[in-house]
């Protein structure tokens, strides 16, 4: 997009998007494998916890992450990772993620985790099995977390080889 549309965008943040009132907006949006693991160097770039991170989404809601940490002694790790339960927007905009297939070594490795979870962005957070993605924390941590009062519902869900994003906003 050109720069001028840029810049009235962001002068339009300023109002509330008022020059859209009255607007809705729904979208679908694929995003594929390649495009995921390119946004997911940034943060692994930045990341004095993991050395290595690729997610491969599958059919049925899934991924398939292969997380190497920076400590040593740890093995890299595959892990599938399950979608439990959606965004309840806008009350509660916390997707929760379920990581199964690494059975019962997760007690063998909570150290190594826990360590890994002290360096998660703000508004993930890492509980047991669990993963909490606070999605108005995750956008507060770019600058953008008035944007989350326009969304009326979001949905995440996989096909194999891309994670498809629904979602609708409204302007008042």
């Amino acid at each position: 997009m050109p720069n001028r549309l840029w810049d009235l965008l962001d002068r339009q943040r300023t109002t509330n998007f008022s020059g859209l009132s009255g607007s809705d907006v729904r979208a679908a949006i694929r995003i594929s494998t390649s495009l995921l693991n390119e946004a997911l160097s940034a943060y692994v770039r930045s990341s004095s916890a993991i050395r290595e991170l690729t997610v491969h989404p599958r059919a049925g809601n899934r991924f398939d992450v292969y997380v190497k940490l920076s400590k040593a002694l740890v093995p890299p790790l595959n892990v599938t990772v399950a979608i439990e339960r959606q965004p309840e927007l806008p009350v509660d905009p916390t997707l929760i993620l379920h990581l199964t297939g690494i059975g019962g070594l997760m007690r063998f490795l909570t150290p190594a985790i826990n360590s890994f979870a002290s360096g998660l962005p703000p508004g993930i957070r890492l509980d047991g099995d669990r993963v909490f993605v606070d999605l108005r924390e995750v956008l507060r941590a770019y600058g953008e977390a008035e944007l989350i009062a326009f969304a009326e519902e979001m949905a995440i869900g996989t096909d194999e080889g891309h994670v498809i994003v629904v979602a609708s906003a409204r302007v008042p």
